[in-house]
């Protein structure tokens, strides 16, 4: 064999080689940021200050609610089961808080947010994420999330009824989730939307991780590359700006102006894009990602209840704060429905 056509083979196959060690390294990258979520240690929480104390959270509050407290799931559009921990007053309002936790975080750490419903007459949802503790499937950054948040809207207003009033909470991932859905003409059972330390888009959000973590900008190709293979749909596709652009429903933005994970920026652009005629931003001076409320409690608590109460008819304090209704130690219901599949269209 001349030396030429050997040297050619030795080429093409190193350049094989190369292609094929790109292609695994893009699908690691996406698998180790999309990847279903394992909940942390209490070792580790605690080493990284991933504390409930940290973050407001009164975990011993469920204890109190869980004589009516269930645990019901429903089938993604693409046949992914989707948990949710379900909330009840002892008796109906046709009031309906649908919360939305964080990345890599459990339908728990929204507490704070189920109780201000809660104690407002709400009967709550808390959502188990895609790829998040009972809900199956991968991370889907909230370009997905919107669909499967779909899908629990349409199951509430089954279950309650066309008159049924629906207010959407969403924290980080979750916020832009809300914000996502809201973009995408949601039935008018839905009256609000409360977004706190949401990104702006997934490349914002995946720039700001890249250069926080002192990792080359260029990086964001290998990821992307991965995205198409795993999800589907190019990183420069999931925009959330673009879909608050449609959006109607009354909004309120909380972002705390130390956040280091979603940076403030991000979270103002969203606002910025939102292009409902009410809508308000409050920006918690000096906290950190996801520590709006735990920062200053007085204010977060205000704006929120003044938002909700001025669009949710009949929402009003129910409960007070040092009340304990009544609890039965019993295991918590599950109810299952399989709702018809739907094609995914960004």
């Amino acid at each position: 064999m001349e030396g030429w056509m050997i040297a050619l083979i030795a080429v093409a196959a190193f350049i094989a080689l190369v292609a094929i060690a790109v292609l695994v390294g893009a699908l690691i990258f996406v698998h180790a940021i999309l990847g279903r979520r394992k909940e942390l240690s209490e070792k580790t929480k605690k080493k990284k200050g991933y504390t409930a104390e940290r973050f407001g959270v009164n975990s011993a509050w469920f204890d109190t609610v869980v004589s009516t407290t269930s645990q019901a799931t429903i089938s993604a559009y693409d046949g992914v089961k989707l948990g949710a921990k379900i909330i009840r007053q002892a008796e109906p309002t046709g009031r309906v808080a649908v919360l939305c936790h964080g990345y890599g975080s459990t339908l728990n750490s929204t507490q704070v947010q189920a109780k201000m419903f809660y104690d407002r007459g709400f009967d709550v949802y808390m959502l188990a994420m895609r790829g998040h503790k009972c809900s199956g499937g991968k991370v889907g950054m909230a370009w997905i999330d919107r669909f499967d948040l779909s899908r629990w809207v349409d199951r509430i207003i089954a279950d309650y009824g066309e008159t049924v009033q629906i207010a959407l909470f969403g924290t980080s991932l979750g916020g832009s989730t809300v914000v996502s859905y809201a973009g995408m003409t949601p039935p008018p059972q839905v009256k609000c939307v409360i977004e706190d330390c949401g990104f702006s888009s997934q490349y914002d959000e995946y720039i700001a991780s890249l250069k926080s973590a002192k990792l080359p900008k260029c990086a964001i190709h290998l990821f992307n590359m991965g995205l198409k293979l795993v999800h589907g749909y190019s990183l420069y596709e999931a925009d959330i700006t673009q879909l608050a652009k449609n959006m109607t429903a009354p909004a309120l933005f909380f972002h705390g102006t130390a956040d280091n994970f979603v940076p403030f920026a991000l979270g103002q652009k969203l606002y910025d894009a939102c292009a409902s005629k009410d809508k308000s931003f409050v920006a918690i001076d000096g906290a950190g990602h996801g520590l709006a409320y735990a920062t200053d409690k007085e204010k977060y608590t205000a704006a929120f209840t003044e938002f909700v109460d001025k669009h949710i008819e009949g929402s009003k304090l129910v409960h007070l704060p040092d009340e304990q209704p009544a609890t039965e130690e019993q295991p918590a219901a599950e109810e299952t429905v399989e709702p018809p599949t739907a094609p995914l269209n960004n």
